[in-house]
Formats: structure tokens, C-alpha cells, sequence
């Protein structure tokens, strides 16, 4: 597939890396000549410096045969530009990033198809989405939701007074439990083990669980004793992500505040908000804290527009009481330092967008996609088409590649955890984990007939 992505910056780069090392034809265009040379460092890709909206540009990337143009710059105009110019040039799929909310439910009100878009893509939106899933499972550090949130990934540092220290997963499997898990993925330092009936399980390891819905609460409890949900939650930063999430949480937790330190923002919120208390100030003020009630916080939720006030004061919350807390960061890097400051989750939105374009990039055949970058996997929730080698016979007389394993499978009336006996049938939502070496093998098995 011939791909043209236009914006170098996190999205566009982690897109076009992604693309290349799945075999496709990727150009990747990038006006600003600085981030161009860094991306031709980490991109094995065609790199393009100039404007994506240069129409000659766009002919010279071969933007009339391209099968899809993904506008990922940091202009939501620019991208629904390139996405029309590229329509009329013949380009098969267009898809942009909107951020501004306002644009995105016009989008949604007129269709996109009024702007030559096919698909358009939200992080802020997403990301609020995702920091909800965070916070109504405590300890959680790492969430997706497949089979429309009918099975749900979930992953967690083992405490030493967990229940799950010692046992091997073999037991776990046997054990009669009325709300069933399954164990797919075990993270113990540099290493990620893709578990068998042996595996134990030790104090310290991240540990990747499958689940349906409905075990979500009763397992919380069992994995983490002394966790409990929130019924207070401070939302630091009101962006588009913490307005979004400080009026959701509103309808679910006792007490939302929402901590802003422009007071012009901060009153314009808070005339827009119900059921939210609305503070002006910086979140370094302990003081403020104080007053926002950090020491009796469950969870502090960081979302300004900036990674290092976010990381500061999550760390400073932390330090004051609050139970939980979790960052957006717009830059990746950060990602080095979390771990050793005490953060219990940590949400970078544009790799989230990632995830996004690439289920898109994926067709019908992949319905959803999580990349778990911490331990270099993903979950992908696949429906096997009519005569694929999936629809064969039972797993366990499969051939399946070894670096994966299928966690869960959503027949429509029920939802199972997979076992060696356990058969798929065409139109199944099938949820899959993987290391990347096996992706390619997984489609295969997925795949109908005469599919590319």
C-alpha cells in the first residue's frame, strides 16, 4: 500500500516507522527542515521536506496514486486542507487529526464528507476517554477496551501482599472463580514473557490481564486488597482533556475539583461546569493543594499543556496524600523518568492517536488496536473472515505463532477467555496478544481466501 503521511512530529513519525516495518510504501512529508533530519534518522522512509499543502509537493510524492494521505500536523486546518487537495488529486483515503472540539461536532454534524475527509481522528478527545478507564480502575497502569468494551485489557504492578505472588498460572486457570481473568503477558524487567501453565507470578512484575467487564470490580479487589474506587478526584489543567473529563467524572464520582492556574480559563469553566468545583491557581502552591483537599485525593489527574508543571505537580500530590495519580505527556521522552517518581500511570495522547490511524490503516479485519510500548506489544482485536485458518479447528491444534496468544473471544452471546479447546468462527471478535515479529503471521490466520 502506497501511504503518504504528512507531519513529521510525534504521530506522523511513530505512523510512518509503524508503516515502513510493515512492509508498505510510506512517504512522509515534513516542512520544518530540523525535524525532517530527525526523522530521517528514525524512519526507514522516504522523507520529504516541504509543505504537505505545496501542491507540487503532493505531486511529487506521488499523491495521485497513493491509497491513503494522513494529515497529522499541528494545523487542523492545514490537515482538512491537505485531506480536500488530495481528493482532488485522486487519492483513495484521507484521514486528519482535529483537536479543536468545536471543529470536530461540526465535522460530526455535517459529515466529513462535506470536508473530503474519510476519517478524522481527536487525541485530546481520546485521551480523556482513556484517563476515565485509568480512574475507575485504580492501580491500573495500562487500559484498552475491545468487543465494544465487552472485554477489557488491564495491566498492574504486582504488590508483595497480592494474592497472585507465587501462584503459577496453571492454578489460576483451574481455579473455580466467579469472576474470570486471564493472565496474558507477564513484564519482569527487560523481559516480557508470553505465559504458559508454569509461569508464577512474582512481586514486582507488570502483569497484562485479560477480562470481561463484568469481573472488572471483584478483580480490583483481589489483586489490589487495599484499593479502593475514587470518590475524589482532582483534575489539574482545563484543557479540552480536563474539561471533557472533569464533566464526565461529575456524573460518576462524589467529589471532581479541577485545578486551573489561568484565571480567566478558570472562570470560564467554571461557568460551564456542573457538579465540578473549580479552583484558580498553581498547582506547585502546597497551599493550594491544601485547598483543592490533595489528603484526602484518591486520585490527582495532571492534564495541563505542559509536561513538566504536569510531572511536578503529580509528584508534589503524591507526596501530600493523594493515592493515585496519573500525567498526560505530549512528549514521549518523558516516559524515562515516570517510573522512578512514584506515578502510577502515564498517558501520552499522540501516541495514543497512533493506535487510532493504524486500526484504520488495518480495515475491517483489525477492529481495534492497543500498543503497549512499555513491554514492545500490542493487543489487537481481529474478526476472522469466512474460511480463515483461525475457523479450522480448536487452538490448540493450530498453528500459532509462538511469540502471541489469544486472550478472549466475544461470540456475540457470550464472551469467553480463550483455553487450548476453545474454536473461533467467522465474525467473532477474537482479542489477540502479541510481540510485533508475529503480526504478520496472525493476519494470515485471520484472513479469508484471495485476502491481500
Amino acid at each position: 500500500m502506497k501511504v503518504i503521511v504528512c507531519g513529521a512530529g510525534v504521530i506522523g513519525s511513530n505512523l510512518a516507522r509503524h508503516l515502513a516495518e510493515e512492509g508498505h510504501d510510506v512517504t512522509l512529508i515534513e516542512q520544518k527542515e530540523t525535524v525532517a533530519e530527525r526523522a530521517k534518522e528514525k524512519v526507514d522512509a522516504r522523507v520529504v521536506v516541504g509543505s504537505a499543502f505545496d501542491p507540487g509537493i503532493l505531486e511529487g510524492s506521488g499523491v495521485a496514486g497513493a491509497d491513503m494521505v494522513i494529515a497529522v500536523t499541528n494545523s487542523d486546518v492545514i490537515n482538512l486542507a491537505i485531506c480536500s487537495l488530495a481528493s482532488a488529486y485522486g487519492a483513495k483515503r484521507k484521514i486528519a487529526r482535529v483537536r479543536d472540539m468545536v471543529l470536530t461536532g461540526i465535522l460530526e454534524k455535517f459529515g466529513h464528507t462535506h470536508f473530503y475527509v474519510d476519517d478524522v481522528i481527536n487525541p485530546d478527545e481520546f485521551a480523556a476517554q482513556t484517563i476515565l478507564k485509568v480512574v475507575e480502575a485504580p492501580g491500573s497502569r495500562e487500559v484498552a477496551d475491545f468487543s465494544e468494551g465487552r472485554i477489557l485489557l488491564r495491566s498492574f504492578d504486582i504488590p508483595q501482599n497480592s494474592p497472585l505472588v507465587g501462584m503459577s498460572l496453571g492454578s489460576l486457570g483451574e481455579a473455580d472463580l466467579p469472576w474470570p481473568f486471564l493472565v496474558v503477558a507477564i513484564h519482569r524487567g527487560d523481559e516480557v514473557i508470553i505465559p504458559r501453565g508454569e509461569d508464577t507470578v512474582e512481586s514486582g512484575d507488570r502483569v497484562y490481564v485479560l477480562l470481561p467487564k463484568s469481573s472488572l470490580a471483584e478483580f480490583l479487589t483481589y489483586i489490589h486488597p487495599s484499593v479502593r474506587l475514587p470518590r475524589k478526584v482532582i483534575v489539574y489543567g482545563a484543557t479540552d482533556t480536563g474539561t471533557s473529563l472533569a464533566r464526565i467524572l461529575a456524573g460518576k464520582v462524589k467529589e471532581v475539583v479541577l485545578l486551573e492556574e489561568n484565571r480567566v480559563r478558570a472562570g470560564k469553566v467554571a461557568g460551564e461546569l456542573t457538579g465540578v468545583r473549580v479552583i484558580h491557581g498553581m498547582p506547585s502552591d502546597a497551599d493550594i493543594l491544601r485547598e483543592c483537599g490533595v489528603e484526602v485525593t484518591d486520585t490527582y489527574v495532571a492534564v495541563s499543556a505542559n509536561d513538566h508543571h504536569n510531572l511536578i505537580s503529580a509528584v508534589l500530590a503524591k507526596q501530600m496524600g493523594a493515592k493515585l495519580t496519573v500525567i498526560v505527556a505530549h512528549q514521549p521522552e518523558y516516559a524515562s523518568i515516570v517510573e522512578g517518581l512514584g506515578i502510577d500511570s502515564f498517558i501520552i495522547p499522540r501516541l495514543l492517536a497512533t493506535d487510532q490511524i493504524l486500526r484504520m490503516i488495518h480495515g475491517s479485519r483489525v477492529s481495534q488496536l492497543a500498543s503497549l510500548p512499555e513491554c514492545r506489544s500490542q493487543v489487537l482485536e481481529f474478526v476472522p473472515a469466512t474460511g480463515s485458518p483461525i475457523t479450522k479447528g480448536a487452538i490448540k491444534d493450530l498453528k500459532f505463532p509462538k511469540n502471541a496468544i489469544v486472550g478472549a473471544v466475544d461470540h456475540g452471546s457470550e464472551v469467553v477467555l480463550a483455553k487450548g479447546d476453545t474454536r473461533v468462527q467467522a465474525g467473532d471478535s477474537v482479542v489477540v496478544f502479541c510481540k510485533a515479529q508475529a503480526l504478520k503471521k496472525l493476519e494470515k490466520l485471520f484472513a479469508g481466501k484471495g485476502s491481500p
